[in-house]
């Protein structure tokens, strides 16, 4: 589950039902908060292996799990052309206009 800038996301006309789906109360600001990391060096971090980075909390992963499930079932319901358009690659020509584009 993430929060996305409005930059990054496409309006489209097309819908689906989601009044099925609960959404926990725990889903707000303070869930996507991220933790602050003691400070390091910017040599140390710069070299710091990768791996190490820190894994996911496992309730999150499993909020994840069971919005996508709901989310899934819904997208299936609304037939399997909108899973082929949701997956499809978006980008724009030269001399394409996004504002003109109906979707």
């Amino acid at each position: 589950i993430r929060r996305v800038n409005q930059a990054y996301v496409i309006a489209t006309s097309t819908k689906i039902d989601i009044s099925n789906i609960k959404v926990d109360d725990k889903l707000n600001d303070a869930y996507f908060r991220r933790e602050k990391a003691a400070k390091v060096k910017a040599e140390a971090s710069f070299f710091a292996d990768p791996a190490n980075k820190a894994p996911l909390a496992e309730s999150k992963v499993a909020d994840q799990k069971a919005l996508d499930k709901d989310v899934l079932a819904a997208i299936k319901n609304e037939g399997p052309l909108l899973a082929k358009y949701l997956a499809a690659t978006f980008s724009l020509s030269k001399g394409d206009k996004p504002h003109a584009l109906r979707f």
